[in-house]
This record gives C-alpha cells, sequence and structure tokens, in this order.
C-alpha cells in the first residue's frame, strides 16, 4: 500500500512538472524512486503536428438566430451570411374580422449584437422563396435554387447607429411591397382561413424569405428575432366602448424554431492562413477554418513497449492549446469561449444527430478558455473543471488497436462551439455545471495557436507497479 501511495505521489509531481516545464523529461525514471522500491515509472514526449484546415462554408447549423451581413477582418478576410426561413402560422392564424384596408407591409429584424462599424451603411433585401425549403440545416446551402433573384420584395439601407434601440436591442425595419400584405388578407378571405390553419397549410401558399446584404463590407447584425408585420386599419369599438371606429392594427407572422430556417456562411479565406502551420494555426467561425491535430499513436505505443514492461499504464498525457496572444491583437474577432475537441472521423454526425451532440469526455472533450488565453480539458463535462490529461482517450485507442498491424495516427479537430448546460446538486450537496449539448459556434469569432515546437508537446508518463513483470 505504501508503494501504491508513493506511485502516485510520483506521478502527480510528474504530472505538475510537465504542466510547469516545456524542457523535455526522458532522462526521468527510475533514479527518482527510493531504493527497493518495486515501481517503475518512465516519462518521455511526443511531438503534435497541426494544420489548418477549411470547414468549406459547411457547418450543421440549426437555430433560430440568423447572421446577417458582410465583414472584411484584416486577418481572416471576408465573412458574408445570410438566411432563409419560412413564416411559422399559429393554428388558425386570422386577421381581424372588420379588415377595411392594407396600409403597409414591414420585415423587421430584431439584434442585440453587431460585429463591425456603427455608422457605416449596409444594405438588406429581401426575396421570396419559389420552392419549398428542405430541412438541410449545412451552411453551404445555395439561396438561389429556392429563391426569384429578379424580384426583391423589398430593399433596404441602414446603419446600426440609427436603428431604434429598446434596452439594447436594435431594430431594423425593411419595408416591403404593399401587394404583399394585400395578398396575405385576400388569401385569408378567399380560403376562408383554411391557408392558415397552421404551418403545414400555409407553407403550400407560401414558402419562405430569403434576407441578404446588398451592400457594405464593414457591419454584420445577429439576428435573434424576425418578424412579418402588415399594418392595417378595421372596424372595431373605441376605447370607450361607446361606438364604433377605425382601429390601426398588426398581422404579425415570424421566423420561430417551429419551422425551418437555413443559414448560408460565405468564406474568403487568405492563403497564408493554411501556410503558415510551423508556427500558428488558426480558426475561424462561422463556418470558416479549425485546427487539426495529429497525435502519433503508434508512436506512443511503441514508447510503450520500449519501457521494457508488460502492462504498462499510461498514467498522463499533458497537452493544452495556447493562444498566440500578440497575432490575435490583430484581428476585430473575438475570441471563442469553449471549444470542441473531436475525432475526425466523429464530426459529419456528431452536430446533425441531437441524441450525440454532447461530448462523452473520453474520445471527444469541451475545452474552456482560460483568463491566460489557454484552452484546457473539461473534466467529466463538468464547466469549470479543467485538466491538461487526456490518458483517457489515449489509452482508449491502445486499447483499441492493440495487437493490431496497422496503427493510424489520430486525427483531431478544434472546432468553436457554443454550449448549452444544466446545474445539478452532487449526493454531497455542492452545485455544478455541466455541459449537456455543444453547436457550432454561429457568432463571427476565431483564434490562432501558438504551434510551434515548444508548445505542441505532449507529455507521457507510464508507470508499472510489479516489477515482475519484466
Amino acid at each position: 500500500m505504501k508503494s501504491k501511495a508513493l506511485l502516485s505521489l510520483i506521478i502527480t509531481i510528474l504530472m505538475v512538472v510537465f504542466i510547469s516545464c516545456d524542457d523535455d523529461l526522458n532522462k526521468i525514471g527510475n533514479s527518482i524512486l527510493p531504493e527497493g522500491d518495486d515501481i517503475f515509472v518512465y516519462v518521455d514526449t511526443v511531438a503534435i503536428t497541426a494544420r489548418t484546415v477549411s470547414l468549406e462554408d459547411s457547418v450543421y447549423a440549426k437555430s433560430q438566430t440568423g447572421l446577417l451581413g458582410n465583414y472584411v477582418d484584416p486577418v481572416f478576410g471576408n465573412i458574408k451570411s445570410d438566411y432563409l426561413s419560412e413564416l411559422y402560422c399559429p393554428e388558425n392564424t386570422e386577421f381581424p374580422p372588420k379588415t377595411l384596408s392594407i396600409d403597409s407591409t414591414f420585415l423587421e429584424v430584431i439584434s442585440d449584437q453587431y460585429l463591425g462599424d456603427s455608422i457605416a451603411p449596409f444594405g438588406i433585401a429581401a426575396y421570396r422563396a419559389t420552392q419549398p425549403l428542405t430541412a438541410n440545416f449545412f451552411t453551404n446551402i445555395d439561396p438561389k435554387k429556392y429563391c426569384d433573384m429578379t424580384q426583391p420584395l423589398g430593399q433596404g439601407i441602414f446603419t446600426v447607429i440609427s436603428a431604434p434601440n429598446n434596452s439594447g436591442q436594435r431594430t431594423y425595419s425593411l419595408r416591403l411591397k404593399k401587394d404583399m400584405g394585400q395578398e396575405f388578407y385576400d388569401e385569408w378571405v378567399n380560403s376562408k382561413g383554411a391557408t392558415f390553419k397552421n404551418s403545414d397549410s400555409f407553407r403550400k401558399f407560401f414558402k419562405g424569405m430569403y434576407l441578404t446584404s446588398t451592400f457594405g463590407s464593414g457591419t454584420m447584425i445577429s439576428a435573434s428575432t424576425t418578424i412579418f408585420k402588415v399594418y392595417l386599419k378595421y372596424n372595431g369599438r373605441n376605447i370607450a366602448d361607446t361606438e364604433d371606429s377605425v382601429r390601426v392594427g398588426i398581422f404579425r407572422m415570424a421566423f420561430t424554431p417551429e419551422v425551418i430556417q437555413l443559414n448560408h456562411i460565405q468564406n474568403k479565406n487568405p492563403d497564408y492562413l493554411f501556410t503558415n502551420n510551423d508556427t500558428r494555426t488558426y480558426m475561424k467561425s462561422p463556418a470558416g477554418v479549425c485546427t487539426e491535430l495529429t497525435i502519433p499513436l503508434a508512436e506512443i505505443m511503441k514508447k510503450a513497449e520500449e519501457t521494457g514492461k508488460k502492462n504498462n499504464k499510461l498514467n498522463a498525457a499533458n497537452f493544452k492549446i495556447k493562444g498566440f496572444t500578440e497575432e490575435e491583437e490583430k484581428t476585430n474577432l473575438g475570441r471563442p469561449s469553449t471549444l470542441l475537441f473531436i475525432n475526425k472521423d466523429s464530426l459529419t454526425n456528431f452536430f446533425s444527430d441531437r441524441n450525440k451532440n454532447r461530448p462523452d469526455a473520453k474520445t471527444s472533450f469541451v475545452m474552456e478558455r482560460s483568463s491566460t488565453n489557454i484552452y484546457n480539458f473539461v473534466y467529466g463535462n463538468m464547466k469549470g473543471s479543467t485538466v491538461n490529461n487526456i490518458a483517457n482517450l489515449i489509452n482508449h485507442y491502445m486499447d483499441y488497436y492493440k495487437g493490431k498491424d496497422n496503427i493510424p495516427d489520430l486525427k483531431y479537430l478544434v472546432i468553436p462551439v457554443s454550449a448549452k448546460t444544466q446545474s445539478s446538486t452532487t449526493s454531497s450537496g455542492s452545485s455544478v455545471t455541466i455541459y449537456t449539448n455543444v453547436y457550432n459556434l454561429m457568432s463571427p469569432a476565431s483564434a490562432i495557436f501558438r504551434t510551434d515546437v515548444n508548445n505542441m508537446k505532449m507529455g507521457l508518463i507510464f508507470s508499472n507497479y510489479n516489477s515482475s513483470s519484466k
């Protein structure tokens, strides 16, 4: 028991040394152990390689929030974003029964965040969808396949500073063709409300809208809500309810989670993002670029064999990702607070399957950014509980490939994500916050990672408790 306790203490000390020191610790071994103790500890390092890869403007993004605008960053190049959506029709939606006239029709984009210049003008246009929207939630969709781009429903010019501001929420009101509101009212009358029975019947009449930016490269807004409004006059009672009078009303429909919304992203990434990988790699959202890391699994397994011991246990595989703070200061994009560390082969279905988009904390991890711009692995999906040891991940693959002839390198992607959390109470009464789901980050953000030799080392600690296993 004393030997086991000593082994645990030694491994803990070595892990601390690895975290705080970048030197090669190959030479540390049996010499640190008291004479006569039947404990073997072996310390080594392997080199991790990194490169920047393009996400090809295609990530899974089932989201109610839409990005709208065109922004050029001095480091990461151009990002253009727009979105398409159906209108949600609650059951038995009605116009006021005594409608007299349609005054005007607007599409309101409500935004609580923006990127760029608040005084730079930008244009917005809305187009009608002529083909049914399909539930393809990847961001490389082609809006032109769904819309008639020759006939805009409305166009407008805006600035952030001039948009009405209500408690931090700015409203961009795009005037649409007046006859569009009249068309909706006539359909409600002629169908006797059947078209507006629910969203299924309504989408046969109106398939949706596409909102895009028409000019400007200095502003991008995040649209939390988009509302279609028809302003009208109708006969009703006055406030005192003493006689009939002409009243002003609004007929509303909105883009909501109950219907299909598709986000469309286009990035123009500078070539140098892919060529400086010996000192740095890049990451940009939404749907821009990410970092791919290569972990030499065969080399790690060979090092375990070279210790001369059987049944070695890998106690530590220490690794962290450091932000290149000096270079990041050159970009206007913010830093992501959470990342996803995931096997490249597992990415395809991870986000699209709502039952799987939670890291298992064994072969995939959430990473959190610290105040010193270092990204650490989250232990057990518990927010704020970070470690640098991913031995469980390496051991999983060492066991899987044990005895096999072809042992591949592990290809892992580092991707910016937003996260959903849930608070719970442990058996001891303490409160913890757990990451329950992660999603591709759909707000503009970026990071630059240090990928020089000194920052791309993974520290390994092997141990063997019983010397009779020689």
